[in-house]
């Protein structure tokens, strides 16, 4: 819903407005949990809905009687040896069901038993807390049902590790001009490759003459780049002092504000037209539901114009933003994190050939090239040799990964 311009210079501010809003949405969600956490201290119910067993009376967890001894039937049949599956069959077959009127399946067993609240206990952070939901069952059978049910899970499988192909949708084949997709694969003795392959290639979908390239060191490249033209700090300050002039051009021109005040003025007229009716006798039950939507609309309306001036009249400030796109750049680029959000911010398009790597900034036209060839390859090996394992410096040019042979 922005209205930020599709160019280069829209792209980072977009990444910048991501970032803010972010920080707001953390602060949020402090103020947040400083309410919960005074509520949990007092004992009282927090919202949400009731779970099956309890009811709420005056802001409090009171036990339900007749839920409660469903769920102490539950626990003590399935310390006993009775499966969920049968459990669930044996209460849908009595025709019990959830607060919402459904049977309780045997997901919901299962829910029901790893639940902590019946057991009288609560975690909120790195609290637990005890004064908030009655115990219904005792620690004697709640342990018991914990130890069977660890006991009946499958051993975990081998998870598939999972890794960031951080190029993935900006990376595209030079001699095709299609993606490139992150792939993985295993050699005869078990080691695992992770690489970048051209798509249209893979699919057979055109006779690509692009090799395959080691997923590592491209990415390398690609960051080192990157994190080099930031070095210089006349660029950053370009970068924040032309995101700063075009937010406050297009916060000035903002035309959501006026949308929402034309809604506003058009829910304020009808809702004066249905005062007027009822002032001349004309009433119904019809409008007075309609003349609470009104106000309801209306006030949500003056919610939404507040907010929107806000966001619009609080103009970024160039030493703001520049602190802001520091912070990006600044850190260890070894850690994913960080390189996530260098690419995500700055870079906009990545173009490999067989020779040569471009990539497009989003804060320029011009390309940047990184030529691939026997004199770069023989500099980056001397270079790595002379890399040392605890390197800490943060914001330092960290030198790439030893490229693939030239095989």
């Amino acid at each position: 819903m922005e209205n930020i311009p599709d160019s280069p210079e829209g792209i980072i501010l977009e990444s910048l407005l991501e970032g803010m809003n972010q920080y707001y949405s953390a602060e949020l969600s402090q103020k947040v949990h400083r309410g919960l956490n005074e509520s949990y201290r007092k004992g009282q119910y927090t919202g949400g809905a009731v779970i099956y067993g309890y009811d709420v009376v005056d802001k409090k967890n009171v036990i339900n009687p007749e839920e409660a001894e469903i769920i102490k039937e539950i626990f003590t049949k399935y310390s006993q040896g009775y499966t969920a599956t049968a459990l669930a069959k044996d209460l849908q077959a009595r025709g019990i069901r959830t607060k919402k009127g459904k049977y309780i399946t045997d997901k919901q067993i299962y829910k029901i038993l790893a639940n902590t609240k019946y057991n009288g206990k609560i975690r909120h952070g790195d609290t637990v807390y005890d004064n908030i939901y009655p115990k219904i069952i005792d620690d004697v059978t709640w342990q018991k049902v914990q130890d069977i049910h660890g006991e009946n899970k499958h051993a975990p499988g081998r998870k598939k590790e999972i890794f960031d192909f951080i190029l993935s949708g900006k990376l595209y084949c030079g001699d095709c001009h299609r993606l490139m997709v992150g792939e993985s694969g295993t050699s005869k003795l078990g080691r695992i490759y992770y690489y970048y392959s051209c798509l249209a290639k893979r699919r057979k979908q055109h006779p690509c003459k692009l090799k395959s390239v080691d997923k590592q060191w491209l990415e390398d490249i690609v960051i080192n780049s990157t994190w080099t033209l930031l070095a210089d700090k006349s660029i950053v300050r370009y970068i924040a002092e032309t995101l700063c002039k075009m937010h406050e051009e297009e916060s000035k021109k903002n035309t959501k504000i006026k949308s929402l005040e034309a809604q506003r003025q058009n829910a304020l007229k009808a809702s004066n037209n249905l005062i007027s009716a009822i002032e001349q006798g004309i009433i119904t039950e019809q409008t007075k539901i309609r003349l609470k939507e009104l106000e309801a609309k209306i006030a949500g309306l003056d919610f939404d114009i507040e907010q929107e001036k806000q966001r619009c009249y609080t103009f970024l400030d160039a030493d703001k933003i520049e602190s802001y796109l520091n912070s990006v750049i600044c850190g260890d680029i070894q850690e994913m994190p960080v390189r996530k959000l260098i690419v995500k911010t700055f870079v906009r398009e990545v173009i490999l050939d067989n020779d040569s790597v471009t990539i497009t900034y989003n804060f320029t036209e011009t390309p940047t090239k990184y030529k691939i060839t026997p004199e770069t390859l023989q500099q980056i090996k001397r270079q790595s040799v002379k890399k040392t394992a605890n390197n800490k410096t943060l914001c330092s040019n960290k030198l790439p990964s030893l490229p693939p042979s030239e095989t």
